[in-house]
């Protein structure tokens, strides 16, 4: 999955920010501005003693009282409030994981690169990267997730639990590409969720939600609960998005909330791929202007392998392993704005049936015509060949079932027009199944 790492890391530096306008972009963004940490001074509490146990150094106490104006470090009224930077607090790792990937998938740590592996520990600082056709998904201890399609980057800025108030701090930086994320509820007020880009901040307490950024727009977009979108990088705690709505960022300005589009519906056939692709289509929606489709090896499409993105209401995924997979269609509106999903489970069960021309050929005062076909997939084959005259007569000249070889030769069939075809009849697991070909003309003679 992640050999020729060397070639993949040029085409992601290529791809994923090596101009400068994703490096200038990257670099106003580095720093996320902090507002202080609003602690209530409990009964005994004294700075001294609060310094000793949540600050970094118990000296920085000094820097707390100058800032709250505190006359007496060891006497403090109880219910008072100090407002403590939040670079002065002791804080614990949150463990994060890499879940799943696909492709090509690489974490930066300190400007450096590496392959990604499933259940690597990821940390506050580094960055996932996805190149074409690369899928990947993290957890956090929490359960709360975030997963990445092809083309994206997002960097880890803050993932610690601060021990003064037990508030976990989970803040991501997403530089470009889309996510998805489903965030586990918290009932701690202190407890911060953020993911940023470089034009807004997407803030909750616990929901389900995305977040792209792509040609220098943001787009959020609200599946559960809801999410203060605020432009820039400080949440304001402007009225949330609700659920069933999204929003677009610029620099300096939010859309107001737009109703997302509709789930599509796939087209029943779908569901059974038995030939040589998978393929699907949609029922067309109208003012779509695209439709996404996303494949899983799971129905909550942690384990995403393959999306396409297309004007229309079609995709083919080329060729596809056995098994039950999960396919989600959702529709992108004029203004870029993708909408509600729709999760539909399908069988991969590959069983095609193909033909060749006839082959014509003479033995001494005989001519003979060859037959073939081919299948494909599991399960044991045998056939049925069928030949009909032109003229629309409904009993076959010749019917010869029970071929276990995918070929058969007819010797010195007189002049005119005829129609063939041929089924397979599969025996797999126990069940039998028959695919018909469909009529193929041979003409003999004038």
């Amino acid at each position: 999955m992640l050999k020729a790492a060397g070639a993949g890391l040029i085409l992601l530096a290529l791809m994923l920010g090596a101009g400068s306008a994703s490096a200038q972009a990257r670099a106003q963004t580095a720093v996320i501005p902090e507002p202080p940490v609003a602690y209530a001074v409990k009964p005994g509490d004294t700075l001294i003693g609060l310094g000793r146990a949540y600050l970094n150094r118990p000296g920085d106490y000094r820097a707390v009282q100058k800032a709250n104006r505190v006359k007496r470090p060891r006497r403090m009224r109880a219910g008072s409030q100090l407002n403590i930077d939040p670079m002065l607090l002791k804080s614990t790792p949150i463990a994060a994981s890499l879940s799943a990937c696909t492709g090509p998938v690489f974490i930066e740590t300190n400007g450096r690169q590496a392959p990604a592996r499933i259940g690597m520990a990821l940390s506050e600082g580094q960055s996932i990267i996805t190149g074409p056709n690369a899928f990947a998904t993290f957890e956090m201890e929490d359960g709360s997730r975030i997963t990445l399609p092809s083309n994206t980057r997002v960097r880890i800025a803050k993932l610690r639990q601060v021990l003064i108030n037990n508030a976990p701090q989970r803040v991501f930086q997403l530089d470009q590409g889309r996510s998805a994320i489903s965030a586990t509820p918290t009932q701690n007020p202190a407890a911060k969720f953020e993911v940023h880009t470089p034009v807004s901040v997407s803030a909750v307490r616990g929901t389900e939600f995305r977040v792209s950024f792509l040609d220098g727009k943001a787009h959020t977009e609200v599946l559960a609960g809801a999410v203060g979108v605020d432009a820039g990088t400080v949440v304001t705690h402007a009225p949330p998005v609700p659920a069933g709505f999204g929003v677009s960022a610029t620099p300096g300005a939010v859309t107001v909330p737009v109703k997302l589009s509709p789930a599509p519906k796939l087209d029943t056939a779908g569901q059974n791929q038995s030939d040589k692709t998978v393929h699907f289509a949609v029922e067309p929606v109208a003012d779509a202007s695209a439709y996404r489709l996303q494949l899983s090896r799971d129905a909550g499409f942690i384990d995403v392998f393959a999306e396409a993105t297309t004007t229309n209401p079609a995709a083919d995924f080329g060729e596809l392993a056995n098994g039950t997979y999960f396919v989600r269609l959702t529709v992108l509106d004029s203004g870029g704005l993708e909408g509600l999903p729709a999760d539909y489970s399908f069988d991969r069960d590959l069983d095609t049936l193909d033909t060749a021309p006839p082959v014509d050929s003479r033995e001494g005062d005989h001519r003979k015509f060859l037959f073939r076909w081919s299948s494909a997939g599991d399960g044991v084959r045998s056939y049925r060949f069928q030949l009909f005259a032109k003229d629309g007569a409904k009993l076959p000249l010749v019917d010869q079932p029970g071929l276990s070889e995918p070929q058969l030769t007819l010797t010195d069939l007189p002049a005119g027009v005829y129609a063939w075809r041929v089924a397979a009849i599969r025996f797999k697991k126990g069940a039998v199944t028959e695919k018909v070909g469909p009529l193929q003309t041979l003409q003999i003679g004038k």
